[in-house]
C-alpha cells in the first residue's frame, strides 16, 4: 500500500501536470474542473474564493481507493485528484490550513480559563495524576466532554481548526503528563486534535454532539461520501511488456507446489511483482479474483511474506520479532493496571501455552481498543472476526460454505480448528464471501502475522470493528496508520512505550 506521500511517478517542480480537483464550499460541491498545475500550492492558488478560507486539502490514494487528507507541499503527479474544501470564515484571511495553525490564538487567556473550570468540573483528573500518575479512561472522557462543552459555548458547533488545536495544547499544557510523542514525532497533542488528519477525541465529540443537531443548525448538509470514478487514468498505459507478464502469469497458473518448480515459481512471482501491485492498485480486484490469478498464494502462504517484504523492505519480520518478546508483556502490565475484566484476562498466564497466551493478549487488545460504539459491535463479536474455533474435525471446505451471519464482517479471518491446549490445533485463514481458505501450518502468532499480509497484499479494507486493533499492529510493523481513528491506538503505544 501506498501512502499518500507516495514517490512514484512525480514530476519534477517545474513540470505542469493535469489534476481534476473538486471544489466544495461549506461541504456542497461548487465545481470540478481539470487544472494544468506545476504544485498543490499553485492548485489552491487558481480554487481559492474570495472570503473562504480552506478548510481541508484531501488526495486519492490509489491503494485505499480513498480521499485523504494531505497538506499543500504534497508532492503532485499527472492525472492525481483533490478534493479541496473551503468554509465561510469572513474573520479569517484565506490561507492554507497549515498556515493557520501557526498564526497567533485570538484567545491568549483560554488557558487560565481552563484550569479553574476543569478543577471545579473534573476534579479526579487532578487527583489521579497526582497519586496514580494515570488518567483512568472515564475520567479521560469527562474531561473530553467539559472542554468541547466550553468550546462549544465559545464558538458554536463548529469551532475553527485553530480553536480545537489551541484547546488540544492548553490541555497537554496543563497536564504534561497526558502528552502523547511516538519516536519524538509531532508536539504532542494531536491525539485530542490532529489537524492534518482532522481526528482525537475532541474531534470525535464534536462529532457525535452533531450528530444530534436539527437540520437548521448543521453548517453542512448531510450526504453519503462518493469516490470519484472519472477514468482520468485511460491514457495512461501499463509498464511493461504485457504478453511476457501474462506468460509467467500463465506459467505460475500450470505449475503446482513442489521441490523442483519451487524456484521457478518464485522466479516468476518476482517478475511479475511490479505488475500485479499495479493491477491491484489501480483495479482493485476483489479478493477472489486477486487468488484466482495468483492461485500460488493460496497453496504456498510463505509467498505473502514475500510480497510484503518487497513492498515494505526489512519490515517483513517484525511482527514475529517483537510480538512475544517485547509487545506481549508489555500489553500483559498495561492490562495489569486496568480495572474489571481486563485486569482479570491476565491473571495466571504463566502456565498456559505459546498460543493461548498470544490469544489472550489478541483479546486484551481488542479491550484495550473496542469497536466504537457507532459500530454496535461488542468486544467479543470483534474479537471473533480477528479469530474464530471451530470444533476439531471440521474440514476447511465446511468454514466457508456454512451460511453467514449477515452482522459478520465479510473480511477474511483466523479460524482455528481444534482448541489452543490440545496441541493438534490448525490455523485458516477464511474469507467467507470469497470461498477462499488459506490452511496455515505454524503457531498463532504466525498465523496473525499471515493474516495482517493479506489484507496489505490484497488491498483489503480491515473489519470496521478492528480498524483501531489493526492500526496498532501496523505500528509493531513500523507502517503508518492507515486509520483517523488513531487517538486510542496513540494513547495505547504511549503507555506501551512508557513500560521498561
Amino acid at each position: 500500500m501506498e501512502t499518500p506521500n507516495s514517490t512514484e511517478g512525480r514530476h519534477g517542480p517545474q513540470e505542469s501536470v493535469k489534476v481534476l480537483a473538486t471544489t466544495f464550499k461549506n461541504g456542497n460541491e461548487l465545481k470540478r474542473k481539470i487544472y494544468s498545475v506545476q504544485s498543490t500550492t499553485e492548485l489552491l492558488e487558481k480554487t481559492s474564493e474570495l472570503g473562504f478560507v480552506l478548510d481541508r486539502i484531501l488526495k486519492f490514494n490509489t491503494d485505499f481507493q480513498e480521499f485523504t487528507d494531505v497538506d499543500s507541499s504534497v508532492q503532485i503527479s499527472n492525472l492525481d485528484r483533490f478534493q479541496v474544501h473551503f468554509s465561510e470564515a469572513s474573520h479569517l484571511q484565506t490561507v492554507p490550513r497549515e498556515v493557520c495553525q501557526t498564526q497567533p490564538t485570538q484567545e491568549p487567556d483560554q488557558q487560565a480559563g481552563l484550569r479553574p473550570l476543569l478543577e471545579m468540573k473534573v476534579p479526579e483528573i487532578f487527583d489521579e495524576l497526582q497519586t496514580k500518575a494515570i488518567v483512568t479512561e472515564k475520567t479521560r472522557m469527562k474531561l473530553i466532554k467539559v472542554c468541547i462543552s466550553d468550546l462549544v459555548e465559545k464558538h458554536g458547533f463548529y469551532p475553527s481548526t485553530i480553536e480545537k488545536v489551541v484547546l488540544a495544547k492548553n490541555i497537554i499544557t496543563i497536564f504534561p503528563s497526558l502528552k502523547v510523542q511516538i519516536d519524538g514525532r509531532g508536539e504532542g497533542f494531536e491525539h485530542f486534535f490532529d489537524p492534518a488528519s482532522h481526528s482525537g477525541f475532541l474531534e470525535m465529540r464534536l462529532r457525535n454532539i452533531r450528530r444530534k443537531l436539527e437540520e437548521g443548525q448543521r453548517r453542512y448538509s448531510r450526504h453519503k461520501r462518493c469516490r470519484d470514478v472519472e477514468e482520468m487514468s485511460s491514457s495512461v498505459q501499463d509498464e511493461g511488456d504485457g504478453s511476457e507478464v501474462r506468460e509467467f502469469i500463465n506459467l505460475m497458473k500450470r505449475l503446482r507446489p513442489s521441490a523442483e518448480n519451487m524456484s521457478s515459481i518464485k522466479s516468476a512471482m518476482q517478475k511479475t511483482f511490479t505488475w500485479r501491485r499495479s493491477w491491484i492498485s489501480k483495479h482493485s480486484p476483489t479478493m477472489e479474483e486477486i487468488l484466482q490469478e495468483y492461485p500460488r498464494f493460496l497453496d504456498i502462504p510463505t509467498l505473502l511474506d514475500t510480497e510484503f517484504g518487497k513492498m515494505h523492505q526489512g519490515k517483513g519480520d517484525l511482527f514475529l520479532r517483537r510480538w512475544e518478546a517485547s509487545i506481549m508483556p508489555k500489553l500483559k502490565a498495561v492490562a495489569a493496571r486496568e480495572k474489571g475484566d481486563v485486569a482479570s484476562l491476565v491473571e495466571g498466564m504463566e502456565d498456559q501455552t505459546d498460543d493461548e497466551k498470544c490469544y489472550i493478549m489478541l483479546v486484551v487488545l481488542t479491550h484495550l481498543l473496542p469497536p466504537v460504539a457507532a459500530s454496535r459491535c461488542s468486544i467479543k463479536s470483534a474479537i471473533t472476526q480477528l479469530i474464530d474455533f471451530v470444533p476439531a474435525g471440521s474440514t476447511i471446505a465446511s468454514l466457508y460454505n456454512a451460511s453467514q451471519d449477515p452482522a459478520q464482517s465479510t473480511q477474511p479471518q483466523l479460524v482455528c480448528i481444534g482448541h489452543l491446549r490440545g496441541g493438534s490445533q490448525q490455523y485458516v485463514i477464511v474469507g467467507k464471501s470469497d470461498k477462499i481458505a488459506i490452511p496455515l501450518d505454524e503457531g498463532l502468532a504466525c498465523a496473525v502475522d499471515k493474516l495482517f499480509k493479506l489484507y496489505w497484499v490484497c488491498n483489503l479494507a480491515y473489519p470496521a470493528p478492528l480498524s483501531s486493533v489493526f492500526s496498532f499492529v501496523e505500528y509493531i510493523y513500523d507502517l503508518p496508520m492507515s486509520t483517523n481513528r488513531r487517538a486510542k491506538v496513540l494513547e495505547l503505544i504511549s503507555k506501551v512505550k512508557s513500560i521498561n
